[in-house]
């Protein structure tokens, strides 16, 4: 994102007692900005403190003040807002604000809150009964994943001053993102953000010559806002993944002239990705790699962790070897210019993440509206913020899979949830089926095959197909697939183990598991399930 201007409004939300209002009232001071406190505002205009407004008028009435004052706010500028703990939940509410400015989420521990609003005195109606602790670990429970559509700022033990510096220096950056992924060799950062692309060399620290490798159709959109530098160019599609185009890059690069010290510079999504960091991984014993991914499922999957890759006729990804980046620089501004079907595809690995490890990013996936036209985020301020937090959480979980275990000798492998029966859908089809769109028949297959097992429960599998039929995701095998030949190519998966497949599983959402001694009848029986839309599932 670019920097915000005099113009925007800064508006902080969060649950009652991570210090909003506090906060909010430093952060004003230090920008020379007004500052509003909505609940404030509300027992201004009604004459009545929040608890007494509750009490008098009840829920309801309270809600339809914060609706007007949300309305009367979003028609302002310059200004720094501090919201009720419920406000930015509504989505009319969020739409208006969220549209003026950036949105942070400040949070705390629920012990911390309880102390603060203990200390405060003042009622809070939310917290009446016997159990106020149990009232607010049920409250943060259901209000999480809205929470988490916007930028979190953590309070606890953290002196309001330092919490509002914090906030001001994320503005000053242009609200971007930064992740470190730690390896054996060091680290390296991915940064999130929007405008990031035309400051990549600056973000990635590379001086000296540099090499961009892209495809026919990502070149010609995006490789200018690189810089001035050379520019060599593979045919655009998964049929080019192959040895004869790292050997065309080679002698694209030795033509050049480049040496040891020229970093290459992977422009597009996952297949670039994966051969540009193959063709760094090689190119005279190695030379350095900066991943700049286009697509979205480049950027929550393909460019973390250090996989490289081509395919051979047997199979997927059968060549490879693992390059660590230098950075991996993700700008959110170049998927408004992605096809929507694309856009659609790339969501099923976000969705395998949540599956994996996060059922917080996979409820972000149920409750807000994701099969969208990428088109419409170059003038929808609030749905590119919201897509930021939500590949920032997505490549949060690869990260942490990716830091345990770097070289795919055990946990890493769960990270293939889908992938054993998405790429022998892919190769069968001729890759006529979008990686992604592969990946979300493997997610339906794996759950309807955990359940097989009794590994889950029975209902899982419906709640996946649901999930991804609401992404606009395919969950059904194309009909011209044969579920025998499906399991017969998947006999060429690297991922084997004793010659045994191993297939990931799930026990619930966010919980996945590896099995390798899953009968083949069983897996065939789960194909075929798969080739009708069978209501029982």
């Amino acid at each position: 994102m670019t920097k915000p201007t005099a113009n925007d409004n800064i508006i902080l939300t969060g649950f009652m007692g991570t210090g909003k209002t506090t906060v909010g009232r430093l952060l004003a001071a230090r920008l020379g900005r007004d500052f509003v406190d909505s609940d404030e505002l509300i027992a201004a205009r009604t004459g009545k403190p929040i608890a007494d407004l509750f009490r008098d008028e009840g829920e309801a009435h309270f809600r339809a003040q914060e609706a007007a004052v949300a309305a009367e706010l979003a028609a302002r500028r310059g200004l720094v807002i501090a919201t009720g703990g419920r406000l930015m939940l509504d989505a009319a509410n969020a739409a208006a604000l969220g549209a003026t400015g950036p949105v942070f989420c400040l949070a705390a521990a629920p012990e911390e809150i309880m102390a603060r609003v203990a200390g405060e005195g003042a009622v809070r109606p939310l917290l009446a009964g016997d159990d106020p602790a149990g009232r607010v670990r049920g409250l943060l429970r259901q209000r999480a994943a809205g929470y988490a559509r916007f930028r979190p700022v953590p309070t606890d033990g953290r002196a309001p001053q330092a919490v509002a510096d914090e906030i001001a220096a994320a503005l000053a950056g242009g609200l971007r993102d930064t992740l470190t992924v730690r390896h054996a060799a060091g680290s390296y950062d991915v940064v999130v953000g929007q405008g990031v692309m035309p400051e990549a060399m600056a973000l990635a620290g590379v001086a000296g010559p540099v090499a961009v490798l892209t495809d026919s159709q990502v070149g010609p959109r995006h490789a200018a806002r690189l810089g001035r530098c050379p520019v060599f160019t593979m045919p655009a599609g998964e049929r080019h993944k192959t040895l004869g185009t790292v050997r065309a890059f080679y002698d694209d690069l030795l033509a050049a002239g480049l040496d040891r010290q020229t970093t290459v510079v992977a422009l597009g999504g996952g297949v670039v990705g994966d051969v540009a960091g193959f063709v760094a991984a090689t190119y005279l014993r190695g030379v350095d790699l900066v991943l700049c991914p286009t697509s979205l499922l480049a950027m929550v999957d393909a460019s973390i962790g250090g996989k490289t890759g081509v395919d051979l006729p047997q199979g997927k990804n059968l060549i490879g070897a693992f390059k660590q980046p230098r950075a991996v620089l993700a700008d959110v501004d170049t998927l408004a210019t992605l096809p929507a079907a694309e856009f659609t595809s790339g969501l099923a690995e976000v969705a395998k993440h949540g599956l994996i490890a996060d059922p917080l990013l996979w409820q972000r996936l149920m409750m807000e509206e994701w099969h969208i036209d990428p088109a419409t985020l170059a003038n929808d301020r609030l749905r590119r913020a919201d897509l930021q937090t939500l590949l920032t959480r997505a490549i949060a979980v690869k990260r942490d899979v990716v830091e345990e275990d770097p070289y795919e000798h055990g946990r890493r492998a769960v990270l293939n949830l889908g992938h054993t029966f998405g790429h022998a859908i892919e190769r069968l089809s001729g890759y006529g089926v979008r990686h992604g769109d592969a990946v979300a028949i493997g997610l339906a297959a794996a759950a309807r095959l955990s359940a097989a097992l009794e590994e889950c429960s029975p209902s899982l599998p419906h709640v996946v197909e649901m999930a991804l039929a609401r992404l606009g995701l395919p969950t059904h095998l194309p009909p011209a697939l044969d579920p025998a030949d499906l399991l017969a190519a998947m006999g060429t998966d690297k991922k084997k183990r004793a010659g045994r497949l191993r297939f990931v599983l799930l026990h619930d959402i966010g919980d996945a598991f590896l099995r390798d001694d899953v009968p083949d009848a069983a897996v065939v029986a789960v194909l075929e399930s798969l080739k009708t839309n069978d209501a029982d599932h």
